[in-house]
């Protein structure tokens, strides 16, 4: 019996050791992912030096989020904490800006490479690199109006789950995804009457798609259902985060008022008709495709 226990032993830290070098293999691969340079992008995009330009760039900055994740000052924070996935910090952009060129940042802000060559993997590149030029320069010039404060930031964590996402493809680094995306914007175009919702709509691509088809892993839905809003509840969501029947909705009660609260109501009602209009192109597509499906 005691032989039989010794050779069981034996063999359950035989797993256990095995189990540990699989660990540390995977992790080890995983850093190497996370870490792995890419070639830099030429870019020559400076900031804007127009009158105009820095007032453009704070309404670029607020409409897609930039102080969400690197706070009101740039000093960066923690924005991010859903371990074992990841923890995120937004950089304290404040201190960043002061040792980079403008090359360096629209790299970082549209291209999803740092300026050291590494690639992002939270900053949200693949949103932004829908940007014009013109609207990156104003950032840029509104960014560079922060002076330096605060403390460096910590670097992402990636937590074992997150490692596990890494590894299997399904958590991808911004240059990737961009990669992947292919260039141009998804969302459909609908003609003159739709240019402004239209370019309102891609500050939802963030949370909501690329197509704004959903993202389940934020919870965030498919954007066809505002076709059923009614006009002041739509607005009342934009403006504060609280949806029709009183009700919070996640991440969007928590980014609505900081990013949508200085549309205009004409503003508001373009951006809900160009998704009522896509909503009902996409009702109409489906039901030809299922009528030919139909047919004998």
């Amino acid at each position: 019996m005691k032989p039989m226990l010794k050779w069981a032993g034996y063999g359950l830290a035989g797993v256990a050791a095995l189990l540990l070098v699989l660990a540390g293999g995977a992790f080890l691969v995983s850093e190497a992912m996370i870490r792995w340079p890419v070639d830099k992008p030429e870019v020559r995009l400076v900031a804007a030096s127009d009158s105009g330009a820095v007032e453009r760039g704070r309404r670029v900055a607020k409409l897609n989020g930039c102080h969400d994740c690197h706070g009101q000052t740039l000093g960066g924070q923690l924005f991010h904490d859903e371990m074992p996935v990841v923890r995120a910090w937004g950089p304290n952009l404040s201190r960043l800006i002061a040792n980079q060129t403008d090359a360096d940042l629209d790299r970082a802000i549209r291209h999803g490479v740092a300026a050291d060559g590494r690639r992002l993997w939270i900053m949200p590149s693949s949103a932004y690199a829908h940007l014009t030029d013109q609207e990156t320069s104003d950032l840029l010039a509104y960014l560079r109006t922060f002076p330096p404060t605060g403390e460096v930031q910590p670097r992402v964590k990636v937590g074992p789950v997150g490692r596990l996402g890494v590894l299997l493809g399904k958590m991808k680094s911004e240059p990737d995804l961009l990669r992947a995306n292919g260039p141009g914007v998804k969302l459909v175009d609908l003609g003159s009457e739709h240019v402004q919702g239209r370019e309102l709509a891609r500050t939802c691509i963030e949370c909501h798609g690329q197509q704004l088809e959903g993202n389940p892993m934020l919870k965030a839905p498919g954007l066809d259902m505002v076709a059923s809003y009614e006009p002041e509840d739509f607005e009342r969501l934009l403006h504060t985060g609280i949806a029709a029947g009183n009700r919070k909705v996640g991440l969007m009660t928590m980014v609505a008022p900081a990013r949508f609260g200085d549309l205009t109501p004409e503003q508001i009602q373009a951006l809900q008709a160009y998704l009522k209009a896509r909503a009902e192109r996409r009702i109409a597509q489906n039901d030809v495709t299922s009528g030919m499906a139909q047919q004998p």
